[in-house]
């Protein structure tokens, strides 16, 4: 870490009751939108303090101050209704002035600490982190289904209306401001060939037929710390996107994350997949905790996989023709790598999707049997 970087952290931890000195600060990089440091302090009395201390992005996120509303607003909620046995949900510090954020030079932070003995996977295919990821983010939404909607802001509007989504796919393309469109014929057609399949979700809740829910929006398994030995659920991290959604967009980005056989962006195409295992482990876990669903809501469930996979192969692709403003890479083309990896994945769930709809319907009957995550 740069000197410069470490001095301007200080700035940020100052503003904060946090005695000590930073002895060390790393850059988290596993994350596509704001930039996150792990900073260690070392107190008077010998002890560490370690933190988390983040920037929000202030182009994705317009307005951080709504951002840090609803965050604390879901935290209040959530701790007044789990029990000891359920999983946290993270908490910012409140700064010198008794507020969750800090703005320094026109830039928005924001600290936490470091959950001890916690790990993050980015991929992995063991069934009990699958579980214990279902069962968190179920739990996660069933603690919410009675927080009235009306006290959350939208964090991103329209960020998972699938029609506006593609839409604004399809002007991307034809404004092209790179001239990147141009070799990108068969990925274009194939949200053309499956743009009516991506919009059902839309459709039904137009009608209303299936409901609105106070819902995460961001379910990647790497959003729950875990206990290294244990894997047993501690904290639901990463909730600037916590606002109105549907049940099925919460567990379509989980299943498109989670049941993948390979990483995010992986290359090598031949290795993209739905693994029905992963996807069957994390079913029955987010199935027994999700409770109060609707008959469409689970009928649809499936469904949402392959909406939520589909309308984030058009997000990568929108953003690489764009020039990536808006997820950070790592690489040249790593916007259309991603957006690759999603399209192989949508098209592999299109072909499984009676037998994702039969497990669903499977973990439902074993619901009674379901274990607790209470060890």
């Amino acid at each position: 870490m740069n000197q410069e970087i470490t001095d301007f952290l200080e700035k940020v931890v100052e503003r904060y009751d946090l005695p000590g000195d930073i002895i060390s600060a790393t850059q988290c990089l596993n994350g596509h939108i704001n930039g996150t440091y792990h900073v260690t302090l070392l107190k008077t009395d010998g002890e560490e303090d370690n933190l988390i201390v983040q920037k929000i992005n202030h182009y994705v996120f317009k307005d951080p101050k709504k951002v840090m509303h609803n965050i604390k607003e879901v935290g209040n909620h959530v701790r007044g209704r789990k029990s000891d046995s359920d999983c946290d949900i993270i908490t910012f510090l409140d700064n010198k002035e008794g507020i969750n954020y800090t703005k320094i030079d026109g830039e928005y932070w924001r600290i936490c600490r470091f959950v001890k003995d916690s790990v993050t996977y980015d991929f992995v295919e063991n069934s009990k982190v699958l579980y214990s990821a279902g069962y968190a983010f179920g739990r996660f939404q069933s603690l919410l289904s009675d927080l009235p909607m009306e006290r959350l802001y939208e964090t991103i509007p329209d960020f998972h209306n699938t029609r506006k989504r593609l839409n604004d796919f399809f002007e991307m393309v034809e404004l092209d401001p790179l001239g990147r469109a141009k070799d990108l014929k068969n990925e274009i057609a194939f949200f053309e060939k499956h743009t009516s399949l991506a919009t059902k979700l839309c459709d039904l809740l137009d009608a209303g037929e299936i409901p609105l829910r106070v819902t995460h929006n961001d379910t990647k398994y790497n959003n729950i710390l875990m206990h290294k030995d244990t894997c047993k659920p501690l904290c639901v991290i990463d909730l600037d996107t916590v606002m109105p959604g549907l049940a099925m967009h919460d567990f379509g980005d989980a299943i498109r994350f989670a049941a993948n056989t390979a990483v995010e962006d992986e290359t090598d195409l031949n290795k993209v997949g739905l693994n029905l295992e992963n996807y069957r482990e994390f079913t029955k876990g987010f199935m027994s905790a999700c409770l109060g669903l609707t008959k469409k809501e689970i009928d649809a469930m499936a469904l949402g996989a392959i909406t939520i996979t589909i309308e984030l192969a058009s997000r990568f692709l929108a953003d690489h023709i764009n020039g990536d403003k808006y997820f950070r890479i790592h690489h040249k083309n790593h916007n259309l790598e991603r957006a690759r990896c999603q399209i192989k994945l949508a098209q592999d769930m299109i072909e499984k999707y009676e037998k994702m709809c039969q497990i669903v319907n499977e973990s439902i009957v074993e619901k009674e049997a379901a274990p607790a995550l209470d060890k």
